[in-house]
């Protein structure tokens, strides 16, 4: 049997070459090999994917709360990454300032970070 994860890289690739007619090839496909059960776990993969994708190709900014297109501008110019697209993550953890991951380095400006440092200070 083939797996959805196999079936999401394939539709990924495709995808990527312009194939035509890709989406009623596609479910073409899956009817006639009446994989219709897979769809939704194709669709968490393919998701995965692009996400992925789109880490290498650009900025991925987390944040502990929704933050505006301004300051999603202003983290880009101080990191010198105005040119690349952007992933914004929530991530309650970080209480507050951002980490953000480029170009195989991590930026962590969040307050629990700062915290974990001065524990560290403390601790000494």
């Amino acid at each position: 049997m083939i797996k959805s994860k196999q079936l999401a890289k394939a539709i990924f690739e495709l995808s990527e070459e312009k194939v035509d007619n890709f989406e009623a090839k596609f479910f073409d496909f899956i009817e006639k090999r009446n994989l219709t059960t897979q769809l939704p776990s194709i669709l968490i993969h393919l998701e995965k994917i692009i996400e992925l994708e789109k880490e290498k190709k650009g900025i991925q900014i987390e944040t502990a709360h929704e933050i505006s297109h301004e300051t999603t501008k202003h983290i880009k110019t101080f990191l010198k990454a105005d040119e690349l697209s952007e992933v914004i993550k929530i991530n309650k953890d970080l209480i507050g300032g951002f980490r953000a991951k480029w170009n195989g380095k991590i930026y962590d400006a969040s307050i629990k970070n700062s915290l974990k440092k001065l524990e560290e200070v403390i601790i000494k």
